[in-house]
């Protein structure tokens, strides 16, 4: 876990065929460079607008959550992925205006990123969710990839029957990124420096399972 496996071969699609040829470099080479080239990964950041999440000490989910992801989106695009995101900015969306923009753009995969919050400050760690089987691959490598990469306790991937993930046309997940009741947690998720740290961990995890010939990807219907 954690560790990125080696790229397959590239397909000779005609994108990736012409990046190649402009950049003059080998085909084997272009791909390690760009991995996730046509590829596209939908970017759910949690909350936003009028709905600020969880807060712990002023600290507030809904922040946090799209640094991390816009964070993430760069790192994905540096690496040839078309990245699309529910918001870029602290804007209010409903649930199922989420989920429709994922039905209806129908990516390779979702990811929503929420952070967590509970009554007890020492609990801590990742957990992820899939709705169902087809989901159940991505969440897990998530948890794994995550959990590894920020020396946290993965603490478990669950099926639930949460609303972006239900209906959900394509292999989606939603990951809790730490406990903002945790004061050691949201002192780290309240960092650029650790913000960036845990958009890396998930990028790694979304490389590595869109290297996987066999992962699910895309709408089901």
């Amino acid at each position: 876990p954690g560790q990125l496996p080696v790229p397959p071969a590239p397909y000779g699609d005609s994108a990736q065929g012409q990046s190649t040829a402009q950049s003059g470099k080998p085909a084997d080479q272009a791909f390690i460079n760009e991995p996730l080239l046509g590829k596209t990964i939908l970017v759910d950041p949690g909350h936003g607008g009028n709905d600020p999440g969880a807060i712990a000490a002023g600290v507030q989910e809904k922040a946090v959550t799209l640094n991390v992801s816009l964070l993430l989106r760069s790192k994905l695009e540096a690496l040839g992925a078309t990245v699309d995101m529910t918001r870029d900015s602290d804007q209010t969306l409903t649930l199922q205006e989420r989920l429709d923009a994922s039905n209806r753009s129908c990516p390779d995969v979702f990811i929503a990123v929420h952070g967590n919050s509970v009554a007890k400050p020492q609990i801590r760690g990742i957990e992820t969710y899939y709705f169902d089987s087809r989901d159940q691959k991505l969440a897990e490598l998530v948890l794994d990839t995550v959990s590894l990469k920020l020396n946290e306790q993965a603490k478990w991937s669950h099926p639930r029957n949460l609303f972006v993930l239900d209906g959900n046309d394509v292999p989606a997940t939603l990951v809790e990124i730490g406990y903002l009741t945790n004061p050691t947690t949201r002192a780290l998720l309240n960092t650029s420096a650790y913000q960036d740290k845990v958009a890396s961990a998930l990028t790694d995890s979304l490389v590595a399972y869109l290297a996987d010939s066999g992962a699910e990807r895309g709408c089901s219907v």
